[in-house]
């Protein structure tokens, strides 16, 4: 393997390690979202990520830019997991 493809192997791992772990810092919010009726949440807001993220999957899908749709798909599924969280104790329950 030369130098560039090594470089690259090297940036995809971080892309990847990135995507995944940047997206579950947002794990304090999903517990707070499901322990709580969360009265600070912004759920709009959250709903805006999850719609901008579907268009950043579609986007990353057409391209085949495999570290992006990873990312993407665990982003979405973290956005999901508050908005469901919060619609439980503020709707359904």
């Amino acid at each position: 393997m030369n130098a560039p493809e090594k470089n690259t192997r090297a940036i995809d791992g971080m892309a990847y390690f990135v995507g995944v772990a940047g997206n579950i810092a947002v794990l304090p919010q999903i517990i707070k979202a499901w322990q709580s009726d969360a009265p600070g949440l912004a759920v709009l807001t959250w709903l805006l990520f999850v719609g901008i993220g579907f268009i950043w999957l579609a986007y990353a899908i057409i391209h085949r830019q495999k570290p992006l749709i990873v990312a993407q798909v665990v982003g979405i599924s973290c956005n999901i997991a508050v908005v469901s969280g919060w619609l439980f104790n503020n709707w359904l329950h």
